[in-house]
């Protein structure tokens, strides 16, 4: 559900008609709801309205239920009038309780004659559902990014300590892993040893930006550069090095847990994928997709705003992921710690 904030902007933002109608779908208090955008309103001419009764359910009366809906509101449109008059519209905000069934429509229709704008006209009136349509920029507080980051941080910290611990068992396991993601540097345990070093030192995880370009290289920025460098066939491979370099078994994860952003970069033989390579395939790809979000909303006036609610869930996709990504990298048996 867009907040009263993002409908508010989303309004302002768009070309002025005479007539505008605009659904939005609010689970909770509608009531509370339209206070929070009446409070918003300022000098735009738009009319919040709870929907109480059946309406715009069948396509063949939708503007005979706009119709109604306007003169059940009249009162709260003429409270705006001057302000319409000048705006030239008006933008009717009907608050459901359920999501629109009608695709995005539009229709003539006969404005009533007490109407603020054109009245007696009949101008084409679209109406759009902002509960999906509503955009945001990719820095917008919907995509929680705070959380994003130090979900990041936390999973860099649970890859070097299980690195870490895993070496303890077997100092051969991590080999093919550390030819794969491209280091040079030979002497893994010094450079865990740093990487954990410059977690620590890290003030604020909530601010936390990986970066294998600049200053100390972390597993999460190694990853993501190799993910960004390969093709999906290739981080397969990959794939199957961390999962042994983790000591990761088929009964320690469920085929089930993975991103949207995983599955639609799958390799091309993925159902013959281990279990375990298959969520190590996925925790790479995932570790990506979070890295560049975070990136690019960093940048966010360089990109187009996207729908609230696609952000939202892409947001908590990429971060209900990886926590629980945190969770199976616990310490493993006999490591010391």
């Amino acid at each position: 559900m867009p907040t009263p904030n993002i409908v508010a902007d989303n309004l302002r933002s768009r070309p002025r008609e005479p007539l505008r109608v605009f659904w939005v779908r609010v689970p909770g208090d509608r009531d509370d709801y339209k206070q929070d955008l009446t409070r918003l309103r300022d000098q735009s001419p738009f009319v919040p309205w709870v929907l109480r009764r059946a309406a715009l359910q069948n396509p063949n009366s939708v503007m005979s239920d706009v119709i109604e809906i306007l003169n059940d509101a009249r009162e709260e449109i003429e409270a705006v009038r001057d302000v319409a008059a000048k705006a030239g519209g008006v933008d009717l905000v009907l608050l459901g309780r359920a999501d629109l069934k009608l695709a995005d429509t539009s229709s003539p229709i006969l404005l009533p004659d007490w109407f603020p704008v054109a009245p007696g006209q009949t101008p084409p009136v679209r109406i759009e559902d902002l509960t999906w349509s509503a955009r945001v920029p990719l820095s917008d507080p919907t995509l929680a990014l705070d959380d994003l980051r130090r979900i990041l941080h936390d999973v860099d910290h649970a890859l070097a300590n299980r690195l870490q611990a895993s070496r303890k068992i077997d100092h051969r396991c991590t080999n093919a892993l550390w030819d794969h993601i491209g280091k040079k540097d030979k002497k893994i345990d010094d450079a865990l040893l740093r990487m954990k070093t410059h977690l620590d030192k890290v003030s604020n995880p909530t601010a936390y930006r990986p970066s294998a370009a600049h200053g100390t290289p972390t597993m999460v920025s190694l990853l993501w550069a190799h993910a960004n460098s390969k093709a999906p066939d290739a981080v397969q491979k990959t794939a199957k090095a961390l999962a042994d370099g983790l000591r990761i078994e088929d009964d320690d994860v469920d085929r089930d847990d993975a991103s949207l952003v995983a599955v639609l970069n799958r390799p091309s033989d993925w159902k013959k994928m281990d279990a375990r390579v298959q969520w190590a395939f996925y925790l790479i790809v995932t570790v990506r997709g979070a890295c560049q979000l975070v990136t690019v909303a960093a940048h966010a006036d360089e990109y187009p705003a996207f729908g609230a609610q696609l952000l939202q869930s892409t947001s908590h996709d990429l971060r209900s992921f990886l926590d629980d990504a945190v969770a199976k990298l616990c310490p493993l048996e006999g490591d010391g710690r």
